[in-house]
Formats: C-alpha cells, structure tokens, sequence
C-alpha cells in the first residue's frame, strides 16, 4: 500500500513544483529525454499550444494586411488601366481623329491616311502607273563573254562606273550589282538550254530616269543585242502659219490658237509610221471664257415715215392725216446657241478621222501623251475642232517619239519603259514619277498597282475600328473598376455571380477578397464619382441633342429589369453596356460630337477642360498619382505589416522561452520521480525484509 500512496504523494509534489517555480533564463533550460515513461513531451506540447494560440491571431492580422495592401495594388492597377484608356480618348493621339483610305479596286490602287487627312470621296482613273527602263538582250551562247572596259551606265542624272576585267555574263550582272547602290539591278536568265539573255533594268520609275549606256557599256550593249541604233527616234511636228490649214486660227511662236468656232488642219509630211513603242506628245490649253448674260431684243421701232405737212387758208391751218403703217406680229429670234464639244483633238489616217480622248478645261498648258495602242498605224496629220462657243484652244510642242530610244539608240526588246505615272482625279489629268504618290491629297499616301478603263473610287474617312476599340476599352475597364469594388466591400456572393467580366483566376482571387473593404466609404465614394461621371451631360456641340453617353448607345438601365422580368443585377451596381449599332451610328453621323462628349475644349482656350474621358483621368489622378490615396494607403499597410511582423517576433522569443522552461521544469520533475521511485521501492524493499 506504500507504493500507491507515494506515487500520488509524488504526482502532487510535481505539480506543486511545476506552478511554483519561476521561470529561469533560457541559458538554464534542460530538455528530458525522449524515452521518458511520464509523457512530457505530448504535455510540452499542449501546453505550448495553448500559449500560442494569440500568434495565430497576431499572424492572422497579418495575413489580413498583407491581402488589404495587395488588393489596394490589384484596385491601383484597374485604375492606372481606365485612367489610361480614358487619357487616349481625348489625347492628341485619340482615335478620333484616325482616318481610314479605301479603295473601291485594290488591283489598281491602295491608299493609307494619317491623322491630317481630311474625310472625302474622290474619283480616280489610272491611266498608266510609273515604270522603270527594262531592257533584255537577244539570246547568248552560254560561252558568251563580255568585253573588258569601263562600263558607264546613266539613269537619269545618275551614273554608276564599273571597271570590269572581262568575263562572263553571269559575272558582268555581279559587278554592275555590287556597284550601283540600287540604282540598277543586272541579272542572267537561261532562255534555253544551250543560251541566256541578259537583263539590265533601272529601279528608278519616272520618265527622267530612262537608261543611257555609255563608253564599254554602250558597245556591248549594241552587241548583246539591248540596244540598236535609230535613225528615228523622234520627230517634231512643225508650227507655222504657212504649214497650218484653217479661219479664225492663228500661228504665233511654234502656238496655235483656234478662237471658238473654228478649226485648224496639220498636216504630217511624210505620213509617220507607228511602231508599238511610238507616241504621240501634244501640249494643249483649253481655255473657258466668261459667259455674259443673254438680253432678250426688243421688238423694232417700224419704219420712219415723214410728216405729211398742213395748209392754211384765211388764217385757218389745216393738218393732213398721219400715214398708217401695219407691222407685222412680234416674233423675238432665238437665243444663240450654245456649243459645248470636248472631243477637239482627231488623227488623220489617208481619209479617216480618229477622234482622241476628250480633253479638259485647264488654267495652263498640259501634256498629253498618247500610245501606238491607241493611234493608228500611220498618222498623216492632226485636226483640231474647236466647236465650242465659250472656249478657246491653243497647242504646241507636237511630237512623235520612240520612248525606247535612248539618244541615237532604242531599245531592241524593252520589257518595259520608263514613263511617268499618269492618273486622272475629278477630271484633272496628273502625271508622278513614282507609283506612290504622297503630295496628291493631304495626309494620304496613294500607291499605284495597275492601270484600268474605269474610275477607282477612294474614300476617306474616319478609322471606325479604332474608335469603337478606344471606346471599348474604356467601359470594359470602367466595368472591371466598378465590379472590382463591389467585391472588396460587399460580402453578397451575389457580386460573384454577376462578375461576368474575370476570367477563373480572377474569379477564384474575387472569392478571397469578397468584402475585404466592407463598409470602406473611400472606395464606395470612389465607385458613386465614377457612374455620377458617366451619368452626368457632357457639353459638345450638339448641345441637347448630343450630351449623355446614352445618347450614343452607352448606358445601364435605372430598373434593372430584363424582357423575361427578372432583375439583372449587373445593372443595378451600375455597369454599363454597348448599344454597338447606335454607337457606330453616332460616330458615322456626328464623329466630331462623339469626340467632344469625351474630351471638349469649353473656353476654347487649346485645352480640354471637360467630357466623360477627362473627368475620369482627373478625378482618378488623386488615387494613382504618387503620394496619392492609394499610395498613403499601401504606406499605412506597410507600417502596420512591420509592426505586426514586431510583435509576432517579440510573442515568438517569448513563446522559445516558454517551452524551454516547461522542459527544463519537466526535466527536474521526472528526475524527482526517479528518486521518489527509487526510495519507494527500497522502503518496500525493507517492508517486506521485517514482514
């Protein structure tokens, strides 16, 4: 029975001790065996935790701060996103003013417009797009060798040198390539199995750059068969009185001048055989006079008749009747007739007439140039009809000229000529060297792909793509905003459901920070400034007639109620929808008050000062801007984190302390035990002895 009662005596003690003694220094502490028979280690333990159960807490707030201040970064950077998609919209670089060219036939032309454009609609025929010399040799033997020599080659007042050693041809094409700084490009093409052709082309378009050989190049080009020397190569078709045929004509400097009505012939002596490379050049100046005003005549007075006299006898004078003359009813002649005939300019052929294109009023001399295609095969002279009654016609500088021929040669078999483009806008005729063509209409660059019969029609206008994405891009952002603070200070799961914007990660962030900010009155504040903004007229131009954002197709609805009758909540926090046909409506029909309603200059002093875009950036400024809300909030959250992180540190020694001293005062107790044990069993031990 001693044993027992010692045991309980001892467990009493222990306890005793435990709740008794202070707690020493951590550098005193002692830690019992693992193998210990009183299960200390499992009591360490629960007791450590019930100590530790204000860490949990201190770690939790914590974690709530570490949330909050990445939830104001998340919120920070929603901001900076609306506030930049509503800067574009009224920015120098906003989409409104982008423009857009199209063109009814690519295959003949294409355009591009920048923001100085100006919205039209112009009609344009491609008569001839530019094109550059390209001249090709006859066939070679495959051994053929170019000469050595100083090969000089010109493109219009550029030149390229190439001191070649001699070779072949494909090595002849190299050195004029590494030499020519892109004017030129030289390159060898087997034509057949046993031979090759030679192929020089400039890549200068435009009429002044044609190719002229010159030194080495211009024999071997003779030689190879690209050029052959031209008796013919132009012509020019003399003006004199004595040579031109006609009335109410006039022969003055190499000028003819046909008053209207009138007609002049021009005989070309000899007749000029057309080759395909022929063409007919002509300047001509058709000029429109100013019309007066017709004044009807009035109707003749009649014949004069003399007075038929009086006599007088005995004082009395006596008068004779007046003659009576019948005229006939008054009948007023006809107005003149007015004569308006453009097609002035005809080609004679032996006894035929083949009426050319029909010429244009201009303000002075313009050039004209007609292919062989177009003439026929021998021209014994021109005719120039003049049947107008308003307009005067005057022609110089006629010519006939191979456009292959360069100096005494012409090209044998020219792939192509140089020639300037030729186009005609709104029936004025335009000739560039170059098929992109930068200076024709303000800020558009216009490039040439093909000629055609018909007229190309190109528009300009505003770049809707880009407005309708600017404007997307602000509501998409201004929703996620809006939809952002519903779910940091609301805890309705309902906010989750409506969050039709995020994508799952974003939902599954959304359900971690449901109502992180419930009740916070800054960002509540934050959201109402926001749909009050968007809400609120805007002036423009338009006055009433354009001033809500609804106006145009952007808008939530007050109810919130859908057709089936239930309630849509998306709606009723105030996020907004598109109406894009009533939008794209608004920004084709009135794009200039569109632009106003986001960003509008009120004072007219050069900078806006009012709209739905610039309220947004300005009030937002005090969130994102440096030392802003947002920042003093993060800030705050910073402090807070470190002071927490502080006193976590601080509970933790204090908790390190702790356990050391219930190991060490466990230690002590199991040690005691021991002895008590071992007393116990001696005293038993003795007990029995005397039994």
């Amino acid at each position: 029975m001693h044993g027992p009662k010692l045991r309980f005596a001892t467990t009493i003690l222990l306890h005793a001790i435990i709740l008794l003694t202070p707690l020493p220094l951590r550098s005193q502490s002692y830690l019992p065996g693992s193998s210990s028979k009183y299960d200390s280690e499992e009591a360490i333990e629960k007791l450590v935790e019930a100590e530790s159960i204000p860490l949990e807490r201190m770690e939790a707030e914590k974690q709530t701060y570490k949330d909050q201040k990445k939830a104001w970064i998340s919120l920070n950077q929603r901001m900076v996103s609306l506030r930049d998609s509503a800067r574009s919209l009224y920015s120098f670089e906003n989409p409104f003013n982008n423009r857009i060219a199209a063109s009814s036939d690519e295959s003949i032309l294409t355009a591009t417009a920048d923001r100085t454009a100006v919205e039209q609609e112009v009609s344009i025929r491609v008569k001839r797009i530019a094109s550059a010399d390209r001249f090709l040799s006859r066939s070679l033997p495959r051994d053929y060798k170019a000469p050595a020599g100083v090969y000089r080659i010109r493109i219009g007042e550029q030149e390229v040198r190439v001191n070649f050693r001699g070779g072949s041809l494909k090595e002849l094409a190299e050195a004029i390539n590494a030499r020519s700084e892109g004017l030129l490009e030289a390159s060898v093409v087997s034509d057949s199995k046993t031979s090759q052709v030679f192929l020089i082309e400039s890549r200068l378009t435009g009429a002044r750059n044609t190719l002229s050989f010159h030194d080495q190049a211009a024999a071997f080009a003779e030689q190879a068969g690209i050029l052959e020397r031209s008796l013919e190569a132009s012509r020019t078709i003399s003006l004199s009185p004595s040579l031109v045929e006609g009335e109410e004509i006039s022969v003055r400097e190499g000028t003819l001048k046909l008053e209207p009505v009138s007609e002049a012939s021009i005989p070309i002596r000899p007749p000029h055989a057309m080759n395909p490379n022929m063409v007919l050049s002509l300047e001509v100046w058709v000029q429109k006079l100013p019309e007066e005003a017709y004044l009807e005549p009035t109707p003749p007075p009649g014949p004069a008749v003399p007075s038929p006299g009086s006599i007088e006898f005995e004082g009395i004078g006596v008068e004779s009747a007046r003659s009576r003359t019948v005229l006939p009813p008054w009948e007023p002649p006809e107005p003149p007739q007015r004569v308006d005939d453009q097609r002035i300019l005809f080609v004679r052929e032996g006894d035929r007439l083949i009426s050319l294109p029909a010429l244009q009023d201009s303000a002075d001399f313009v050039e004209l140039q007609f292919e062989a295609a177009d003439l026929p095969a021998r021209i014994d002279g021109l005719v120039v009809r003049n049947r107008n009654t308003h307009r005067i016609v005057e022609l110089r500088n006629i010519r006939i000229y191979d456009k292959t021929a360069r100096g005494e040669y012409r090209a044998l078999n020219p792939v192509t000529s140089a020639e300037d483009a030729l186009i005609e806008m709104n029936g004025i005729e335009i000739t560039r060297e170059s098929n992109d063509i930068d200076d024709l209409l303000p800020g558009v660059k216009i490039t040439l792909h093909g000629s055609g019969d018909s007229s190309v029609t190109l528009s300009v206008a505003r770049d809707l793509e880009s407005i309708m994405e600017g404007l997307y891009n602000f509501i998409g952002y201004y929703n996620r905003l809006l939809m952002h603070v519903d779910i940091l200070t609301r805890r309705d799961e309902e906010v989750l459901e409506s969050a039709v914007f995020l994508d799952d990660a974003e939902k599954e962030q959304a359900e971690e920070d449901l109502g992180l900010f419930q009740g916070n009155t800054t960002l509540m504040q934050l959201k109402s400034r926001l749909q009050r903004i968007m809400m609120d007229p805007h002036p423009t131009d338009g006055g009433r007639d354009l001033s809500l954002l609804a106006q145009i197709g952007i808008s939530t609805s007050a109810g919130g109620f859908q057709s089936s009758g239930t309630v849509d909540r998306t709606r009723l926090r105030g996020y907004l929808q598109i109406d894009e046909a009533q939008l794209e409506q608004a920004v084709t029909r009135t794009g200039d008050w569109v632009k106003q309603l986001f960003g509008y200059d009120s004072d007219k002093d050069l900078a806006i000062d009012s709209g739905a875009a610039f309220q947004v950036d300005t009030y937002l400024r005090a969130y994102v801007d440096s030392g802003g809300i947002v920042a003093t909030r993060t800030a705050g959250l910073d402090n807070s984190i470190a002071r927490k992180e502080q006193e976590i540190e601080r509970f933790e020694e204090h908790l390190a302390d702790y356990e050391a001293e219930l190991r060490r005062k466990f230690g002590t107790m199991e040690s005691a035990l021991d002895n008590l044990e071992k007393s116990s069993q001696a005293i038993e031990n003795l007990n029995r002895r005397g039994d």
